[in-house]
């Protein structure tokens, strides 16, 4: 399993000049039901939107966020990212604005999955130079692969 199986160049947003949290939510649900991942975006939208202020801030820190929901308005496992332009308050631990993030929707009864996903991603994004690589990405094409190719190296496949 990796990460970039669930990804799609069409799901990568770049340089993206939005505001909020909730409408950066907003967008990485749209990323999704536009390849066909998510059927109800208004539960998952909603449920992505509850989890992030009654279940915790889903910021890692270093300006990077990981809002994900397992909801009955998924259909497949799917992983959809932006990079904005100026950060966003995300209730980050370290007070960071955020401007990297990756939304994990998975259909209900797949915790293992969603975990994997979840573990992966945190692991990967610790390293600096993949995150300032992915945020300086000039296509999302460019984007995954950088992404590809830092999966490879890091879970050595």
């Amino acid at each position: 399993m990796r990460v970039t199986d669930f990804m799609d160049a069409k799901g990568i947003l770049l340089h993206a000049n939005i505001n909020t949290l909730q409408d950066t939510v907003g967008i990485l649900v749209e990323l999704q039901e536009g390849l066909g991942v998510i059927t109800n975006g208004t539960a998952c939208y909603n449920a992505a939107c509850k989890r992030e202020t009654m279940g915790g801030t889903t910021a890692i820190g270093q300006g990077i966020a990981l809002p994900h929901t397992a909801n009955a308005g998924v259909c497949a496992p799917g992983v959809s990212a932006v990079v904005l332009r100026r950060g966003v308050d995300w209730g980050a631990p370290d007070e960071q604005p955020v401007d990297l993030i990756f939304m994990v929707a998975m259909p209900p009864h797949n915790e293992s999955l969603h975990l994997q996903v979840l573990a992966r991603l945190v692991n990967l994004l610790q390293k600096k130079t993949l995150t300032d690589a992915l945020r300086t990405a000039s296509t999302p094409e460019r984007f995954l692969e950088l992404l590809k190719r830092a999966e490879a190296d890091c879970f050595a496949e």
